[in-house]
């Protein structure tokens, strides 16, 4: 069933308020930071029974399987799912009825007693139906905008998150004595009065008919039994929820422990108000960059993503250097660099297990998927709440290094972490793109302008600012931005299309591959040239076919573009259709771009076209880009340019240096110098007398040097211009170039100037002596 447009966006707006109010409950009535300190700090549970509850909650999740077989039996999961969610939320009240009674003088023993319980009960509850919410979602939020909902709605929840939090931690430090114990009541309550609002409010939004729950309309399932194991039967989503219970059980060997070592007398003794400071800093960085992760994983995938965010551990190093006289330095860094990472990895492993699981299996595979990784998990806790209790009183060395204290369960976390992250890599997502790329992509400054670029282009701007915004795309990290470029080739506006077009080619982006062919095979397009200039940046062969079709009875703009791009793309399909372009083009434009285009892949063939078509030509852009072009050949491409451009008085500088460069030169390529009659004339620019005594001296200099017992006869020239290319082909060029050059000046009525020609071939000189050619 599709759900209408309005209808899906209240409900995902609904969704981020419900996860909003779900907060309050979370951060004080799960097992995290405030929680823990309650149970280990101020009831005086040990680090074993604080280990044992988290490992039971987690341990908890084997009832995710009879959860399969509910839903299989149930026409929808919302109205099961609420009840059941509603149930679990009350051991907020619970918690809070236990600290009021021992804030009246009741045993702390028993509290613990009431509370492990209650906690138990109420996850044993939530894991008969949470996997329906998780399919629910799935079902109702599209893939395509899914891992940007799941930011966004993660930053909302931050920041009540950071308010709350911070609150209750700076109440918890102003009371005093058992009076702290009334103020956990009221915590408590208000953060189980939160929860059950979190649910309730699920009650408006509409449930999408899922493929795995049953329909009378549905083709044929499988067995009950069948259906039931096949997630089992799914080698890499068996292998991804092993792995991430094993990342969790290595996480969790040190993360319950943070809060109550910070705060503990026996610890760092910082004061409460410290949890809520780190929590400040890193939610606050969370918000700033979950939407920014959230583009990343629809762009590149999820699985880098997660690798990448897993070094959020490495953040806990700090933990070993951590002291009472440097917590409120050694904080406030642990917490910047987990909020920066954290997000990628919590909000990209839920993303991943969703990508992973069939469609057909939803509801079941992530039933699996919760029961697996909460038994792999279970015990990591538990193992860290024993190790932490033997640390306390014991030190192991370990030859050079001696592990004392809370810094021996960090050090083991860590070295499971390290375990997980090659075991993840392991897991197979799909066509992602590699670990590497994602982290070159978002490891440099140029991340934030991208991710501020990307919301320009996604919403409705000015048409000034969205050029603006184009112009600057040019980094690597703008790959983020493509799939918002590419929108844009199709704007109403004309500048901001073509800005698009141009930043596409300076993406290399081969996802605007197939947009921009469309865009250049369509003949009433006004940016088909700079589509074709995209494409040539671009590279790929596969726009070479669309290109050569392109020309076909186009504008001159069109076919030089095309030409260009077919020339930078290179490759033997593009030489050969250069050289025929070259051989039959009447147009002297298309012609010098293909000339330029076959020459900067080193085509000599091309040579053969070009020098007739630079004496021939009288344009004088037209003769310097066929110059450049000849050039590039002969030397190194690209070098000549500098000769030939610039303001008057920088081109006679660079070419006298030129020329005193070339006659130094001529001894290492020719093996002797130039006559003084030759220096002469090239330097008066006498430039045609000058090629004839240039060409005459390299021709005899060339005989000593290739024709083996010369004694001083006339030489067939056609056969010292072959021996020479043999041996040396771009002195062979440059030989051939010089005769070709005079014996069109011999049979033109008009000759041109050649100053080009004699400083292409002085160029030559002075390129051949340093590159040896």
């Amino acid at each position: 069933m599709e759900i209408p447009a309005g209808e899906l966006k209240r409900s995902m707006n609904l969704s981020i308020a419900s996860g909003a109010t779900g907060t309050l409950w979370l951060i004080v009535c799960a097992p995290q930071a405030i929680f823990n300190v309650f149970m280990r700090n101020n009831l005086g549970a040990t680090s074993a029974q604080l280990g044992l509850l988290v490992g039971m909650l987690s341990f908890a999740s084997v009832m995710q399987l009879p959860a399969i077989l509910i839903y299989r039996r149930l026409p929808r999961r919302k109205v099961f799912w609420i009840i059941t969610s509603v149930v679990h939320r009350l051991n907020g009240p619970v918690l809070a009825a236990v600290a009021y009674w021992v804030s009246q003088g009741g045993s702390k023993e028993r509290g613990i007693t009431v509370i492990m319980v209650a906690m138990v009960a109420s996850w044993i509850i939530t894991n008969l139906s949470s996997s329906g919410w998780w399919s629910w979602m799935a079902d109702l939020v599209p893939i395509r905008v899914r891992a940007r909902f799941f930011g966004r709605r993660s930053a909302v929840a931050q920041v009540v998150n950071i308010v709350a939090f911070f609150t209750t931690t700076v109440v918890l430090d102003a009371a005093v004595g058992d009076s702290r114990f009334v103020v956990y009541a009221v915590v408590f309550l208000i953060g189980g009065i939160g929860g059950i609002v979190d649910i309730l409010l699920h009650v408006f939004m509409p449930e999408p008919v899922s493929s795995g729950t049953p329909s009378s309309a549905a083709p044929p399932q499988k067995s009950t039994t069948a259906a039931f194991f096949a997630p089992l039967r799914d080698r890499n989503f068996l292998r991804f929820s092993l792995t991430t219970g094993l990342v969790l059980f290595s996480i969790n060997v040190s993360a319950p422990f943070f809060a109550p070592y910070i705060t503990d007398p026996g610890g760092i003794g910082a004061p409460n108000t410290w949890l809520g400071i780190m929590f400040v800093i890193s939610q606050m960085t969370w918000i700033a960059v979950s939407s920014g992760w959230g583009t990343v994983m629809d762009r590149f995938g999820r699985k880098p993503v997660v690798m990448i965010g897993l070094l959020f551990t490495v953040s806990w190093f700090g933990y070993l250097i951590l002291s009472p006289t440097n917590y409120v330095v050694v904080l406030p860094v642990i917490a910047m660099l987990g909020g920066v990472l954290a997000p990628a990895f919590w909000d990209g492993i839920n993303q991943l297990m969703l990508n992973l699981t069939k469609e057909e299996e939803r509801l079941t595979s992530i039933a699996w998927y919760w029961t697996i990784i909460g038994t792999v998990s279970a015990g990591g806790s538990l193992m860290g709440g024993v190790l932490d209790d033997f640390f306390a009183t014991h030190r192991v060395s370990l030859g050079f290094l001696t592990i004392e204290g809370f810094e021996g369960v960090v050090l083991t976390s860590l070295i499971l972490v390290g375990i997980s992250l090659l075991v993840l890599s392991r897991v197979d997502e799909g066509p992602t793109k590699p670990v590497s790329y994602v982290f070159s992509r978002v490891a440099t400054p140029g991340i934030f302008r991208t991710l501020m670029n990307i919301g320009v282009l996604a919403r409705t701007e000015s048409s000034e600012r969205v050029v603006r915004t184009l112009r600057a795309i040019d980094s690597a990290s703008d790959d983020l931005a493509a799939e918002q470029v590419i929108e844009r080739i199709h704007d109403p506006d004309p500048d901001v299309r073509e800005e698009a077009i141009r930043a596409l080619g300076r993406l290399r982006s081969h996802e605007a591959i197939e947009a921009l062919i469309h865009l250049l095979r369509d003949p009433t397009a006004t940016s088909r040239a700079e589509a074709a200039r995209a494409l040539g940046r671009i590279g790929s062969e596969q726009a070479i076919p669309h290109l050569v079709d392109a020309m076909n009875g186009a504008s001159d703009e069109l076919r030089q573009a095309c030409a260009a791009a077919i020339g930078e793309i290179g490759g033997g399909m593009s030489i050969a259709f250069l050289s025929e372009l070259l051989r039959d083009e009447s147009s002297e434009q298309v012609a010098a771009s293909g000339a330029s285009a076959l020459s900067l892949h080193g085509a000599f063939e091309a040579a053969w076209e070009i020098v007739p078509r630079l004496h021939r030509t009288r344009n004088p852009v037209l003769r310097t880009q066929l110059a450049i072009a000849l050039a590039n050949l002969l030397g190194r491409p690209g070098e000549f340019y500098r000769y030939v451009t610039g303001s008057e008085e920088q081109q006679q500088s660079r070419q006298r240096k030129l020329t005193l460069e070339a006659i130094r030169a001529s001894r290492t390529v020719l093996g002797t110098a130039l006559s003084a009659d030759l220096v002469r004339t090239v330097v008066a620019g006498e430039t045609l007398p000058a090629l004839k005594a240039l060409r005459d001296e390299a021709e005899l200099a060339l005989t000593r040097l290739f024709v083996p017992g010369w004694t001083g006869e006339t030489v067939d020239r056609e056969r010292l211009m072959q021996e020479v290319y043999r041996a040396k082909p771009r002195l062979g060029l440059w030989y051939w170039f010089l005769n070709r050059t005079i014996e069109l000046e011999a049979d033109s009525n008009e000759p041109p100037s050649t100053r080009l020609e004699l400083l292409v071939a002085l160029y030559f000189l002075r390129a051949a002596a340093t590159t040896g050619a």
